[in-house]
């Protein structure tokens, strides 16, 4: 069978061909996911070969069934791309140096894989399998050195992309659909689908642990048996457990969805930001997948995914009639835990950073919470205590940082904030823009970060870390991508969710990272309603 790839694959990249035959290459592809084993090695290294041909045209064919296999063969081919060897085979013909006037090419407009933004051309030149090969690690590198679950398995392709950069090489701006083609957004998924997909990894990972054969790659596949054969108890998953987390994540996106639905009125329109928009389309995949989950039966949680079928089913009921006018339509919405039946000492108020200035009080040492954007964030803000939230604390979407500040000071009158259509500008420097939009419903403030930026160079691995009162509820949501294109206004979105029941003024404190040109930049501050 392994012959059988082998003919495949030269057959895919015959340099008779002018351009690329997709059938061939979706049956290589299905051949590798079926097989599994040596296949996934076997195939990238056999491309990575014909990637570094000097015949162009097997060139390009190679380069192109790489990204086809990147995008269809999962983890275990995800795994071979980043290894050193694969990555030095590679780009074993680039020069120590990029020629003089060498600049990727946007000039490709019928070939499929021209993801290219546009380049100032001048007197420069392009090569397109450097074109080619720099746009895919540049892909890699974004897609699954930074965004994966596995995302510590693939350091080494962050490491030739910095060095490439390193030694003058200029990448191509790759597009949203690119990335979102090579690591597909997160779907409701059962406990057992969840122990799958990780059981296909670690065993992907002990084959090429095995196969390295180094003492310390051995040692970690003894340490991955252990787990994998249920010996090591203290690294298990939980899979129920992580199941029932994201299907309370999936209902706190639906009743976030229903408040802003159930605040429009007639006189306004019915007109969503795009994060409402995201809520929606987050929502009507989830009711599909929650559907087929109820027609299989026989599950010990048909209770929780019936409630949260009604209540997908009434909040996309709810967004439909909006669509068509009906603003006066009423539906249920069952399953919130409300505050008032939750007793205060046993649902403290979530405290990640505790940046009080009194002195005065003293309490317990609480344990370190050792998630790093949390440290991160106690780094800038002074000495903090930092306490680990509730084990049965309502769950949330998104990653909650929340923390106490300074109270008010006595005697002075809070100003209102978070007016509808409110813009609030919280980052301004060095060319990045962040600007919050703020929509009130009652006490929940939807906030939509939008990123701009306005130099010319873009701006990787951009990461928005907030802290809040204690009195305030802040959930983190959805950032669109990670990388803001140079020149761009509002292209990078997320959305932000804050319940102020005591209706202060809103204080922020904020630390914004980002890499740029190979450096890593950080932009901290703090933004009060007083202060405006």
């Amino acid at each position: 069978m392994a012959n059988r790839l082998e003919t495949l694959i030269e057959i895919a990249c015959n340099p008779k061909r002018t351009k690329a035959d997709q059938s061939t290459n979706i049956a290589i592809c299905q051949l590798i996911n079926e097989k599994e084993g040596i296949y996934p090695r076997k195939a990238a290294m056999l491309l990575a070969g014909f990637a570094a041909s000097s015949q162009p045209n097997r060139a390009l064919l190679a380069l192109d069934l790489l990204d086809t296999c990147a995008k269809q063969c999962g983890y275990p081919f995800h795994l071979q791309i980043a290894t050193k060897e694969f990555l030095n085979k590679i780009v074993s013909k680039f020069p120590e140096r990029p020629p003089p006037g060498y600049s990727p090419s946007s000039h490709q407009e019928n070939n499929q894989w021209n993801h290219f933004d546009n380049f100032v051309q001048s007197v420069t030149f392009s090569v397109p399998i450097m074109d080619r090969t720099l746009y895919l690690i540049k892909e890699w590198k974004v897609g699954l050195a930074d965004m994966s679950r596995f995302k510590q398995d693939f350091s080494m392709i962050k490491e030739m992309y910095r060095l490439l950069r390193y030694k003058g090489y200029r990448f191509p701006e790759i597009r949203e659909e690119s990335i979102r083609a090579l690591v597909p957004p997160e779907e409701l998924r059962t406990a057992d689908e969840l122990e799958e997909e990780d059981r296909l990894a670690r065993s992907a990972k002990l084959q090429e642990l095995i196969r390295r054969g180094t003492p310390q790659d051995l040692v970690e596949a003894h340490n991955l048996i252990q787990i994998m054969t249920g010996y090591d108890k203290r690294h298990q998953t939980d899979y129920k457990q992580k199941f029932a987390d994201e299907i309370n994540a999936i209902q706190e996106q639906a009743m976030s969805l229903f408040e802003i639905l159930n605040a429009v009125q007639p006189n306004q329109g019915f007109q969503l930001s795009t994060p409402a928009k995201n809520l929606v389309q987050a929502c009507t995949l989830a009711q599909a997948r929650v559907s087929k989950f109820i027609q299989n039966g026989d599950r010990e949680d048909s209770d929780d995914l019936l409630a949260l079928n009604d209540l997908l089913n009434n909040v996309l009921a709810k967004y439909t009639d909006l669509k068509q006018g009906l603003y006066n339509t009423h539906y249920g919405i069952h399953g919130r835990i409300k505050e008032s039946d939750i007793p205060t000492e046993q649902q403290p108020p979530i405290s990640l950073i505790d940046l009080d200035d009194d002195d005065e009080c003293t309490t317990e040492a609480p344990p370190e919470y050792t998630f790093s954007h949390v440290n991160d964030l106690a780094d800038i803000f002074e000495k903090t205590n930092i306490v680990s939230p509730s084990s049965n604390s309502p769950k949330s979407f998104g990653s909650p940082v929340v923390s106490d500040l300074t109270q008010s000071t006595p005697g002075t009158e809070p100003k209102p904030t978070g007016t509808s259509g409110e813009q609030i500008v919280l980052v301004n420097k060095n060319g990045l823009c962040i600007v919050l939009e703020i929509t009130q419903v009652g006490s929940l403030l939807s906030i939509n970060a939008l990123y701009s930026n306005r130099s010319n160079a873009p701006m990787t691995r951009m990461t928005l870390s907030l802290a809040t009162p204690k009195s305030v509820e802040l959930n983190m949501g959805f950032q669109s991508s990670q990388t803001v294109p140079p020149k761009s206004e509002n292209q990078v979105y997320q959305t932000i969710q804050v319940k102020n029941t005591t209706k202060d003024s809103l204080r922020l404190r904020y630390k914004a990272t980002y890499e740029q040109s190979g450096v890593e930049m950080e932009l901290s501050g703090e933004y009060s309603a007083y202060n405006k």
